[in-house]
């Protein structure tokens, strides 16, 4: 079997990750033809790194039908990089799953899950952000460089919110994510109203996978 491919999803609080994975992770499982729970594979495997204990997100989740792990020891990203490492290997072990979906909390850095992956654990992953078009400027007001370290080295952004905000208003957005990485597909969404499976093919396909060919 490949190995499994890592995807980091990243973005700021109320940015709209836990909508984003579900319908990511159900695009994902219709890829494996595999949607039907009958079936003894496990194409997509979730680990939610949960702050408390409510497990709110986690809930939602596993009442989506999702392999979900949990990490409620602290930020993967700082706090708990031993805690990440052996749940990546457990799932791998137990599951082994085409994808692996990582949701960090809204405060990690992606790029710092990617490097502990990498240095600790022998892991390859992409970067899939979020930034939230309603409430960009604030947030780039009150955490600069919490923006930069988000963004700076995600493989994808998609600016989520659209329908809130004016088509000006989400062209300057767009310009100004993409001058914080370039190199990064920048694509403006609105996660409520879901998306076709070419769409996330796309996403897909703009993801930079060094483990395997997709």
């Amino acid at each position: 079997m490949d190995p499994m491919k890592i995807i980091i999803l990243g973005g700021f609080l109320g940015s709209g990750k836990t909508t984003v994975l579900m319908q990511f992770g159900k695009y994902l499982i219709r890829r494996a033809g595999t949607e039907d729970k009958t079936s003894t594979d496990t194409p997509v495997v979730i680990l939610e790194n949960e702050i408390s204990e409510a497990g709110v997100d986690n809930q939602l989740l596993s009442s989506a039908n999702f392999t979900v792990q949990n990490i409620f020891a602290g930020c993967i990203c700082c706090t708990s990089t031993a805690s990440l490492c052996e749940s990546v290997k457990q799932i791998e072990n137990t599951w082994n799953p085409e994808f692996l979906l990582i949701e960090a909390t809204g405060m990690a850095y992606p790029d710092n899950i990617r490097d502990v992956l990498r240095e600790e654990a022998g892991k390859q992953a992409s970067i899939l952000a979020l930034a939230d078009a309603k409430r960009w400027k604030r947030v780039v007001r009150a955490m600069p460089q919490f923006v930069i370290s988000q963004l700076k080295d995600a493989d994808v952004i998609l600016v989520n919110k659209k329908d809130l905000v004016s088509p000006e208003e989400m062209e300057t957005v767009q310009k100004e994510v993409a001058g914080y990485h370039p190199g990064a597909e920048v694509i403006p969404v609105c996660a409520v109203e879901g998306h076709t499976d070419a769409f996330w093919e796309k996403v897909l396909q703009a993801l930079r996978f060094e483990q395997t060919e997709l």
